[in-house]
């Protein structure tokens, strides 16, 4: 269904329609359910105080392309190439084996970096279509049926997907996932804070929301935040960083956030995560295009991740000499 501005009437209320600036994102990632195309922006920002590599020889995933659908996965821990019964205590073990072997200033962290579940923008713009999305509706807030923006929630389908990662989580922690050894992280848009809730029900404890983990920013209605007591009255059972601002003072409706920028965030999310000495097994969840930015900052190859998909990372963090 494109946009039709001929016939379009700006003073409807039906239409939600706002005068608007262009600010497409290219490529579409952000709004897209299958997460956009299997391309990297590149490693755009230099290391700040730490150097990430991706290591092979544990999850599929960072074997080679995204290749295997991620229902399939769910059913194979998640894509541990370990099939074992032993599995997860293996995984531990050599993981370990890895911390106590590393040099003065390497560590090991073990990432389980998941996108939330469908939300009620990636469902409008899945009815209208990338193009008139990224050149109309994603600027508005409704189309006089659905509204998507500000900060929108998860639909139906969006719980359900979060739920079968939880159902997974189940399976796996009666085989020895790391699930005491695990620290939490979320975005604090309301499509991340449900989707972890229906994740990782019953098995969490403190998550910490990270203004860092949102996604891209600016332009898009879909990517404003609720007020921070907003996000504290309705999750009281997230602790959010002393740092968030009670307005979201980082949303501007006449520009929005580079690739570059994203990097910078996710080098100083990760950065901070090594500096506070933080749990081994860490689980963020966030969005399509910070992920997908993060990635080539943990020099993982690009994996796009579909809503409610995750992606396993052992990374190698070498903390380097200051200049």
């Amino acid at each position: 269904m494109p946009f039709d501005p001929e016939h379009h009437d700006a003073t409807s209320t039906r239409g939600g329609h706002v005068p608007h600036a262009l600010h497409p994102d290219q490529p579409p990632v952000a709004a897209t359910e299958t997460g956009g195309p299997d391309t990297s922006p590149g490693d755009l920002e230099r290391p700040h105080a730490y150097l990430y590599e991706a290591v092979e020889g544990f999850f599929l995933q960072t074997e080679g392309p995204k290749k295997v659908d991620f229902d399939v996965l769910l059913k194979r821990s998640f894509g541990l190439l370990d099939t074992s019964a032993e599995r997860w205590p293996n995984l531990r073990a050599a993981v370990s084996e890895l911390q106590r072997n590393a040099g003065d200033g390497v560590a090991y962290k073990v990432l389980f970096l998941g996108r939330h579940g469908q939300g009620w923008h990636n469902f409008a713009a899945a009815k209208y279509g990338h193009d008139a999305w990224e050149e109309h509706y994603t600027y508005q807030t409704t189309d006089g049926e659905l509204t998507w923006g500000p900060d929108p929630e998860l639909t139906d389908l969006g719980h359900e997907q979060a739920r079968a990662v939880r159902r997974a989580w189940g399976r796996e922690v009666d085989a020895g996932a790391p699930i005491d050894e695990m620290t939490w992280f979320v975005s604090p848009l309301t499509r991340t804070c449900q989707t972890f809730l229906d994740s990782w029900e019953g098995l969490y404890s403190c998550p910490e929301v990270w203004e860092d983990w949102r996604e891209i920013y600016g332009s898009h209605t879909c990517d404003r935040r609720s007020p921070r007591t907003a996000i504290a009255t309705r999750f009281p059972m997230m602790r959010i960083e002393e740092a968030m601002t009670e307005a979201d003072e980082l949303w501007r409706a006449d520009e929005r956030e580079s690739d570059e920028h994203m990097q910078m965030r996710m080098r100083r999310a990760m950065d901070r995560v090594m500096a506070n000495n933080y749990s081994t097994y860490i689980s963020v969840t966030a969005h399509a295009a910070i992920l997908r930015n993060l990635l080539p900052v943990l020099g993982h190859h690009p994996y796009p991740l579909a809503t409610g998909e995750m992606i396993p990372v052992v990374v190698k963090a070498t903390r380097l000499e200051k200049a």
